[in-house]
């Protein structure tokens, strides 16, 4: 009775085996290769005639001021408009310069944006200082 309990386990463990390695063996078919999608970008071109027409870029209207009132010690350019901002330099009386006509109110000041003429510098200045050039 030993014998036969040792030879339907061994069946057994020799069945499980063989099931086992079947599960890890490739398969007898292959399958297809894998498929590349491929997208394909169409775009229209506009009717002819109805192609946009890019609006000019408006120049800035500058006027032509002088600095004054600053009883010689000059006027401060700042890197912005208002008095936190840094000087780029001190505009002696007297100074020609182009103003850009957008002003801005700061610290109780109107601050207008300005380049001088050679166009070394370009910032801010209190409108204050600024008289129309002759």
């Amino acid at each position: 009775m030993k014998k036969a309990l040792g030879l339907v386990i061994g069946v057994l463990l020799m069945f499980g085996l063989w099931v086992g390695l079947a599960r890890w063996r490739p398969a007898a078919h292959q399958s297809p290769p894998p498929v590349t999608a491929r997208v394909i970008l169409i775009t229209r071109s506009p009717a002819p005639g109805l192609t946009p027409v890019p609006s000019p870029t408006p120049t800035p209207v500058t006027q032509r001021m002088v600095v004054t009132g600053t009883g010689g010690i000059g006027l401060r350019l700042r890197e912005g408009p208002g008095l936190p901002y840094a000087v780029v330099t001190i505009l002696d009386e007297g100074t020609s310069l182009w103003a850009f006509p957008e002003a801005v109110e700061a610290d109780g000041l109107r601050w207008r944006r300005v380049r001088t003429e050679d166009g070394a510098f370009e910032g801010w200045v209190a409108e204050s200082y600024l008289a129309p050039a002759d």
